[in-house]
């Protein structure tokens, strides 16, 4: 598990914990940069 993930997993726990908290917090998720080509011969 990189750091990443283990700093995600943590923070999904607390919120689990302490459900008040996920109304003060907003995530932003950035997609993965597609490479072209890559979807359109599937």
């Amino acid at each position: 598990m990189t750091d990443t993930e283990k700093a995600l997993q943590d923070l999904l726990e607390l919120i689990a914990k302490h459900p008040e908290l996920a109304d003060r917090i907003t995530i932003t998720i950035k997609p993965s940069k597609i490479k072209q080509g890559e979807a359109k011969g599937k």
